[in-house]
């Protein structure tokens, strides 16, 4: 599959390594995996696949993303776009996206942050 990358997540260590460049205390993760994607089953394809979208901490404000997915270079200039204009992962969340499609990996991880604000009601 193909493996896209938009911010500065990674780098690579003098051994050759990749190695992440944000640490982990300073970002929160949101990560959909594709193995439940419609699209990645109905292609048979890509169930390995994920979307991987950074935070800067307890914001939605998105400081990068890794995409590995077929089409991952299509998928990633969602959230390109999204960094450059300012807009968070909340709205990424509430775009409609098409279905079935691996970018509905995108949506997920807005949902994933949306989610993970509603209150409990007890």
């Amino acid at each position: 599959p193909e493996y896209a990358v938009v911010g500065k997540v990674i780098s690579v260590d003098e051994n050759g390594c990749i190695v992440p460049t944000i640490p982990d205390d300073e970002v929160d993760v949101y990560k959909a995996d594709l193995k439940h994607n419609d699209r990645a089953i109905l292609d048979s394809s890509d169930t390995n696949g994920f979307v991987k979208i950074l935070c800067k901490k307890g914001t939605g404000n998105i400081v990068g993303c890794t995409i590995v997915s077929s089409r991952a270079g299509e998928i990633v200039n969602e959230v390109s776009l999204a960094m450059k204009h300012g807009i968070g992962l909340e709205g990424l969340g509430r775009n409609i996206h098409s279905y079935p499609t691996l970018g509905e990996g995108v949506m997920g991880c807005g949902l994933q942050f949306i989610n993970a604000r509603w209150k409990r009601m007890n």
